[in-house]
């Protein structure tokens, strides 16, 4: 998804430091996305999500760390990001949000037990 990404901000005219930045920005959602995914190998993420307290944490920490990066003037030079709009958030969210089905999906497909004996 990350690559259509990329391919459609450089399609409707974006800069590639932009598409870059969105697509950086977008990997990194992904992975907190996936940090609660990934609390259980069977349990839907939508099973008490919030139950870990550390994981809670750390993800508020890292966004915490995303949101400087976009934001801070040097850190953005650092790392080659610009302020995000509220439309680019949306759009980089709404694409990372995409991974929970796909893991939800294949966690629906395990505890049935389709995918033969894993163990």
């Amino acid at each position: 998804m990350n690559l259509l990404l990329f391919w459609w901000l450089l399609e409707s005219g974006r800069e590639e430091a932009d598409a870059m930045a969105m697509t950086f920005v977008s990997l990194v959602l992904i992975q907190f996305w996936n940090a609660f995914n990934f609390r259980s190998d069977r349990l839907s993420a939508f099973s008490r999500p919030f139950a870990n307290r550390w994981l809670d944490l750390a993800i508020l920490w890292e966004l915490s760390l995303l949101v400087l990066i976009v934001y801070v003037p040097f850190l953005q030079e650092a790392f080659g990001t610009f302020a995000l709009s509220a439309q680019d958030w949306g759009a980089v969210i709404m694409l990372s949000l995409t991974i929970v089905p796909v893991i939800e999906l294949a966690k629906w497909v395990e505890r049935r037990g389709w995918l033969g004996s894993m163990g």
